[in-house]
């Protein structure tokens, strides 16, 4: 199994315990049997969720990757690229608004830039996920 599958999974699993908690919560005050089940349910997929998220934690710290010369590890470029993403919807909010009164073509250079760094290092991020194989036994 690859990294990105063990994404995929923890999506997956925060989607279930979501749905499992909005369910338990409708019927904790009429049923205890099918309440005390969803709970025993509900405790094994957040164990499960955990386990990936230290497994994830443990990959991203310890993968290193090269982009642009510098090698940070992925854990790194992921925070790199979230706060990236931050900065380029702030410009495009500028870029949109029509009563800014700030330099716009400047904005969008800057932007620009900001979307070639933000697709190197996440294009590299998506290439080692889907590369790196990991060992699921023992997990959840």
């Amino acid at each position: 199994m690859v990294l990105a599958e063990i994404l995929i999974e923890t999506e997956n699993l925060k989607k279930k315990i979501k749905q499992l908690m909005v369910y338990m919560n409708s019927v904790s005050s009429r049923n205890s049997e099918i309440t005390d089940q969803a709970n025993t349910k509900l405790l094994s997929l957040l164990d499960k969720h955990r386990s990936y998220l230290i497994l994830i934690n443990e990959v991203n710290n310890k993968t290193e990757i090269s982009v642009g010369g510098a090698t940070l590890s992925l854990a790194n470029a992921i925070i790199i690229t979230q706060t990236t993403k931050k900065k380029i919807d702030i410009l495009n909010m500028l870029i949109d608004n029509e009563n800014c009164v700030l330099d716009v073509i400047a904005i969008i250079d800057n932007r620009d830039k900001l979307l070639e760094e933000y697709t190197a290092i996440y294009k590299e991020i998506k290439y080692q996920e889907w590369r790196i194989e990991i060992d699921k036994e023992g997990v959840g």
